[in-house]
């Protein structure tokens, strides 16, 4: 399986695809090579979309969004590990266009 991470400013001040390394039912940690104008305590909206690594034509298996705030963002040899907060639950991002009907 492979997790990505989309996380945008809601201020507008950037947008960041990232790779999931966790996730609980508090936050998430993912790794991106810039962090694009988001800096710690930054209001951020968060997509996460984990798919089928062995077949990317077939649908995300899941697919969600919510709100967050960035906790830390941390540069790790290149690249930048950043922790965010949810600030509300997670909800199905277009859960009927992943359905398969046969």
């Amino acid at each position: 399986m492979a997790a990505r991470v989309r996380i945008e400013s809601r201020e507008g001040a950037g947008i960041v695809q990232a790779d999931l390394v966790d996730v609980s039912a508090g936050g998430l940690r993912a790794t991106c090579p810039l962090p694009q104008g988001l800096v710690a305590d930054t209001e951020v909206n968060v997509e996460i979309t984990v798919q089928d690594a062995s077949d990317a034509r077939h649908p995300p298996l899941v697919n969600l969004r919510g709100q967050g705030r960035i906790v830390r963002l941390i540069e790790n040899a290149g690249s930048y590990d950043a922790a965010l907060v949810f600030t509300g639950a997670l909800a199905l991002r277009e859960p009927f266009s992943q359905m398969l009907i046969f």
